[in-house]
């Protein structure tokens, strides 16, 4: 009995990790983070992030005006909400992680077909060449740095209000976390403001990048060399 019972758990198992294989695109947690990145991932990001921020300072509020009978439903709402914000938080400090520590060799160029998701993105860039931005890069790692520091401390309202109610899910409960729903609030708004400022980064280096790729295909059907610094 105990041997059949351990085959059957491992038919489950298999069973459970084929299906997380086949889900690719289904779930931030099954997915394997490159190490590199293309504009359009980085943009990509940002805006997902944006987008979870956005719902979980709503969640936020509605816990704090939820009623006894409605706490069960708004704390579900929430921690939902939060799990996803803790996957796209995790896709911001990758790349801000890899754009501090492995500079210019982050980003690489797109691929000629995109056929990846997008949120999540399975990406395939690696072996794709090395993005050359010039001084369009400093700003992006610089506001990815400030993306990072705002959502650490978001993030730790968050998981504070999380880990209260669950033991306390009265509004009594909510009353005595209110402080760190408030600061969330307010972390939140710090975060959708660093997002937006690499939002603009970003898409000021994809604008430079596209106006250099066209001088140098002026100059190769010019056959002249490409502009100094824009190789």
């Amino acid at each position: 009995m105990r041997q059949q019972n351990l085959c059957n758990l491992t038919v489950r198992i298999i069973s459970a990790a084929a299906l997380l294989w086949l889900a690719g695109c289904a779930t931030w947690t099954n997915w394997t983070a490159p190490k590199t990145a293309t504009l359009q991932n980085v943009q990509d990001d940002l805006t997902y992030a944006q987008m979870k921020a956005r719902d979980t300072r709503q969640a936020l509020e509605e816990l704090l005006f939820a009623d006894q009978a409605d706490l069960p439903a708004a704390y579900k709402s929430f921690t939902a909400k939060l799990n996803l914000m803790e996957g796209a938080g995790n896709r911001l400090t990758q790349n801000a992680d890899g754009l501090i520590y492995r500079g210019n060799s982050y980003l690489v160029e797109a691929e000629a077909s995109a056929g990846q998701c997008r949120y999540p993105r399975l990406s395939r860039s690696a072996k794709m060449p090395t993005l050359i931005l010039g001084d369009a890069f400093e700003p992006i790692a610089e506001q990815s740095a400030h993306v990072q520091r705002a959502y650490r401390a978001f993030e730790s309202d968050l998981t504070a209000v999380k880990m209260h109610l669950s033991r306390r899910l009265t509004e009594q409960g909510v009353r005595d976390v209110t402080m760190f729903i408030r600061k969330g609030e307010t972390d939140g708004e710090s975060l959708s403001y660093a997002l937006d400022q690499a939002m603009t980064a970003v898409t000021k280096a994809k604008a430079a990048y596209e106006m250099t790729a066209q001088e140098r295909e002026a100059a190769r059907l010019q056959g002249q060399p490409a502009p100094q610094g824009k190789q």
